[in-house]
């Protein structure tokens, strides 16, 4: 479990940055089922549409210099892989390392070819300069607590929507190795 409720407080975080009708975002709080029935699960957290894009966000939030995929329940892994089989269709990991203060984007379909293609089991803040994979860090407004409040555009990469890999120069940087 991680400590003082860290996952429940980012993904609040989330939902107040991206809650904004007016500027044509819908998002929608995906909440745990207590409905008692076996097996019940959720694919994400949140469900959010910005024109012409349906994403399905899961938020992950450590005070760890890594995040483990294996945070990522093995369900939400393969639906949100699944999900973004789909034309117009993301599944994305919105990670909070909170001892860092900064937040990330990343493409499950991205994560998936680091556990498939090259063995690995987590990406490490500290060795952000050889990430091998594109990502979008979101912009925060500076804050002496340790959750960030997000400001900005939600500009997950969609220049090639159509590509296996998103790719997005200029909105985080892509390592040549890791």
């Amino acid at each position: 479990m991680i400590p003082d409720n860290l996952g429940k407080k980012a993904e609040s975080k989330i939902k107040e940055w991206l809650d904004r009708p007016e500027d044509g975002y819908c998002i929608d709080r995906i909440y745990d089922q207590v409905s008692g029935y076996y097996g019940s699960k959720n694919i994400s957290d949140f469900e959010f549409f910005k024109s012409p894009y349906l994403y399905y966000i899961e938020s992950k939030a450590t005070y760890d210099d890594s995040f483990k995929f294996s945070m990522l329940t093995e369900y939400q892994y393969t639906s949100l892989l699944r999900k973004s089989k789909i034309k117009g269709v993301f599944g994305v990991v919105i990670v909070l390392f909170a001892s860092y203060q900064r937040a990330f984007i990343l493409d499950i379909r991205d994560i998936d070819k680091l556990i498939n293609e090259h063995d690995k089991h987590s990406l490490n803040i500290k060795k952000i300069d050889k990430w091998t994979i594109p990502y979008v860090e979101i912009q925060t407004v500076p804050s002496r607590k340790a959750l960030l409040d997000y400001t900005g555009e939600f500009d997950f990469p969609k220049e090639n929507a159509d590509e296996d890999i998103c790719q997005s120069p200029g909105a985080g940087k892509v390592a040549e190795s890791l």
